[in-house]
Formats: structure tokens, sequence, C-alpha cells
């Protein structure tokens, strides 16, 4: 049989399980959301804990179990195992940071396009992010800073690149990248998934050890959506007004020491406002370190993509143009469809 012919069904294979996995997620997910709610007390279904499990039980425990069913018998040929280097991945990890910079401003730019002109309040567009808020710590850190980044890598990177990467590292790298994208299902993580996807699936050809990209993937999902949602919980606005009404009185009388004192006091109160501003900033700095590594990386050619003995010419259209890939974009499309739908009927109301 030609190799392109076995490439096709490869990534067809794949592909379809991955879009079972999506739509089973989605239905039990959905059952939940409208079954359930009106059969259990508002006291569980208002809860972290109901939440959460609404993530961990379909994707892991249902749709995880049946993808694993459906590609396990596929032939397999992971990377080679390769030392990395502490040098390759401090330069990774900056990649990663400047890849989440521009991804986050160009999702949420897009999502806010889609959404505000329907009614939809700005603050209400990123439903993973209001999740986040006010939610159990150890139920956020479980879910999405720990479960999270291993069943993804395993999912996207260690069975499909240890599947495909055979017909050609540039498919598989660009697959693994676009899938993992489209599976998060909306636009405002879209693009920074996208762009991590492809950092993740080249480390792992790079180096076959899975847990490395793991590591990253914990320590992204760890500083943004567990280290930003707490300080953005605990930070007093109100207070922060306080303190800068204060010192602008300060500096109209510099010579008041109880004013001074209070405003010491105060400032105490304040700095919750004051480390999340601090934190801002580092995840600036690592964003802007991040793309002038980019750029240096790209201009002197770093990245090498290297041919494999199985390697089929033109093998983009033989990964995408397949019955299963068809069905695993179906799959996201609908999912894309409910998660803004979701919010912008209640706004039109």
């Amino acid at each position: 049989m030609e190799t392109s012919i076995v490439m096709k069904k490869a990534y067809s294979k794949y592909a379809l399980a991955a879009g079972i996995f999506l739509l089973a997620v989605t239905i039990v997910q959905l059952f939940s959301a409208f079954v359930l709610t009106d059969i259990l007390p508002e006291r569980i279904t208002e809860s972290s804990a109901f939440s959460f499990l609404n993530i961990i039980i379909p994707e892991y425990f249902i749709g995880f179990p049946i993808l694993f069913l459906l590609v396990s018998k596929m032939e397999k040929n992971p990377p080679e195992k390769k030392k990395f280097g502490f040098g390759r991945s401090v330069v990774s990890f900056l990649m990663c940071a400047g890849a989440m910079g521009i991804g986050m401003i160009v999702g949420t730019l897009l999502n806010l396009a889609l959404t505000v002109p329907f009614g939809v309040d700005a603050a209400d567009t990123n439903a993973l992010a209001n999740l986040m808020q006010g939610s159990d710590p150890f139920w956020r850190i479980l879910t999405v800073g720990i479960l999270a980044p291993v069943m993804e890598e395993i999912i996207f990177r260690k069975f499909l690149i240890d599947r495909t990467v055979k017909y050609g590292e540039w498919v598989a790298i660009f697959t693994s990248s676009l899938m993992f994208g489209l599976f998060h299902g909306n636009f405002s993580q879209f693009f920074y998934a996208t762009l991590l996807g492809g950092i993740f699936a080249y480390v792992y050809i790079r180096t076959g050890r899975i847990w490395i990209t793991i590591l990253f993937h914990m320590l992204i999902n760890l500083s943004t959506s567990v280290v930003t949602v707490t300080l953005l919980g605990n930070a007093d606005f109100d207070k922060f007004a306080e303190m800068q009404e204060m010192s602008q009185r300060i500096m109209a009388n510099p010579n008041d020491a109880a004013l001074q004192n209070e405003y010491v006091q105060l400032l105490g109160e304040a700095g919750s406002v004051l480390a999340l501003y601090a934190w801002f900033t580092v995840l600036g700095i690592l964003a802007i370190v991040g793309v002038i590594t980019w750029i240096i990386v790209l201009a002197k050619k770093h990245i090498h993509i290297y041919r494999t003995e199985a390697q089929v010419d033109k093998g983009m259209k033989y990964a995408w143009k397949n019955h299963g890939m068809v069905v695993f974009l179906v799959a996201t499309f609908v999912v894309f469809v409910i998660n803004y739908l979701v919010m912008i009927i209640p706004a039109m109301k």
C-alpha cells in the first residue's frame, strides 16, 4: 500500500477518534448543564466542585477512555529520546511566553468583536476566566494546573505524534498545533493554544520526552489560570483608589505625619493590587522577551524540521483531506457555536 494512503488513514483514524472524544464530552457536559442543574440542589450545582467535575468527568473518565480505545491499536513510532539541555529549555519557555502574549491579544480582540456587538458584557466574554474567578483553589489547581496539562499533552502530543510523525515532522507539528487550538472551542484561547501547541509538538519531536512539554504546560497554566486568577481575586481596587487619592493629599501636605502614617497603613491594605500589577509587569516583560526570542530564533534559523524516511510529499492534504478530519472539524465547529451562543443568547433577551 502506498505510504500516502497509509498516512491518510492514520490521520483520519486519529482525527475521527478526537472528534468522537470531543462530541462525547460535549454531550455529557450539556446533559449536566441542562438536566442535572434542574435535578440537583442549587447548593451543589453552584459550587466550584460541580463546575470542575463537569470538566474532569466528561473529559478524563468518559472521553479519554473512548479515544484511547480507538487509537490504541494504531502503529506507533515515537520520536527518539534525546537530551534537550537547559539552554534550549529556557529559550523554548521564553518562546512560549511570547506566543501567549501575542495569542492572548489577538484572541481577546476577536472574542470581543464576536460578542460585545450582541450585548455581551466585556467581562463575560471569557467563560474560562469567569469559571476561575472565585473558584476553590483546590479544584482550580487540580483541573487546570495538573490534569489538563497531563491529559492534553498525552492526547495532542504523545498519542498523535507517535502515530504520525514518521510521515513528516512539519505536518505532525502543524496538525498537533491546530487540533490543540481548535479543541479549546473559543477564540480567546484558540490563538495562543495553537502557537503553544506548535512549540510543544516541536519540543516533543526533538526530545521524545513528553514530561518536558507537560512541565511547560503546567507552568503556563499555573501562572495564568491559577496565580493570575488568585491575585485578581485578592485585589482590593477600592483600597487602591483610596490610596491614590491619599497620595495626592500627602503631596499637598508633605509635613502631615498623621496623614503619612495613615497612608502607610493603607499601603499595606492595598498591597494586593500592587502585587497584581507587579505580576502583570513580569508577564508583560516575559512576553516581550519571548517575542524578541522568536525573532532571533527565526532569523538565525535555529528551528530545524528534518525529513523522515517515510515522509510523504505534499503530506498536508493527506493529513487534512479525509473523513476523520471532517468529523473533528465539525465537532470543533459545534463546540465553538455552542460556546458563543451560550454567551450571546442570554445577552440578547
